[in-house]
């Protein structure tokens, strides 16, 4: 037990307290569609005091590839496809020191700058009627200890599914990021439609979640995402503080119609 004496000294003394909250294991694979998440349970380390809520992050990259198969957060490195896009490569290995988690010193203290800097923007939703859906909510506390699912459809113009328990929802592409407002084309849905792969629209304007590609052909496009947790400390202001994401994986989007 902490005596009244130590604990004075603790928050006198100027020692910063040690806020932790433990990492979300990898992804199952359910096929070469679908990657199913088990969240975490409020009883996990940190999740029973600081957390507030998880966080998909995702980038969509443009192709000449066309391949059904999910480079999945069971894929080494060295097995990652290339000739899908050489930023998803690079994306891959630039975030792969903090996504390791056999690694002892990984900091998560500027978790979403990291991201935002390699153009990822967080995730949004819908449910499935298409009315608003507030993704803050959806995988806040409630979610804690339920079974999250992700799947993209290989059919045409069926919408991909983030399925949380027994609610259905569909993924959305985001409008806006730190200091940033765009309107996506062709809207912001995950499809695979010439406006999304046509370089010409990969402005801060338009696109900017979607990487350029140089390659022939392009006429393709993947989604990559990883996920985290986030939450807040006891201190005064609150600080936001992050989990080590996870990888979930990349899926190809199918035809818009």
């Amino acid at each position: 037990m902490v005596s009244f004496f130590s604990l004075f000294c603790l928050l006198s003394c100027g020692l910063e307290a040690f806020y932790y909250i433990d990492y979300i294991a990898n992804s199952d694979m359910q096929d070469t569609t679908r990657a199913t998440i088990r969240l975490p349970s409020s009883s996990d380390e940190g999740y029973n005091n600081y957390f507030t809520h998880f966080i998909i992050f995702y980038r969509i990259y443009i192709s000449g590839e066309q391949t059904d198969a999910l480079i999945a957060s069971t894929t080494t490195k060295d097995l990652f496809n290339r000739n899908i896009n050489t930023n998803l490569n690079s994306d891959y290995d630039g975030l792969y020191s903090i996504t390791d988690k056999t690694s002892t010193d990984v900091s998560t203290s500027n978790l979403e700058n990291t991201f935002y800097r390699r153009t990822y923007f967080l995730l949004t939703l819908v449910n499935a009627d298409g009315s608003p859906a507030n993704i803050t909510s959806v995988l806040g506390s409630g979610s804690l200890g339920k079974t999250l699912e992700i799947a993209f459809s290989p059919v045409s113009a069926e919408a991909p599914r983030l399925i949380l328990g027994t609610n259905v929802y569909i993924p959305r592409r985001a409008i806006d990021g730190p200091s940033l407002n765009f309107t996506p084309k062709p809207d912001q849905d995950f499809f695979n439609h010439p406006d999304l792969y046509n370089t010409a629209n990969i402005t801060p304007q338009i696109n900017p979640d979607v990487a350029t590609n140089s390659g022939a052909n392009i006429r393709y496009s993947y989604v990559s995402m990883y996920i985290a947790a986030t939450g807040k400390t006891f201190e005064l202001p609150p600080r936001t503080i992050y989990s080590q994401p996870t990888f979930i994986g990349v899926f190809r989007l199918a035809e818009s119609s």
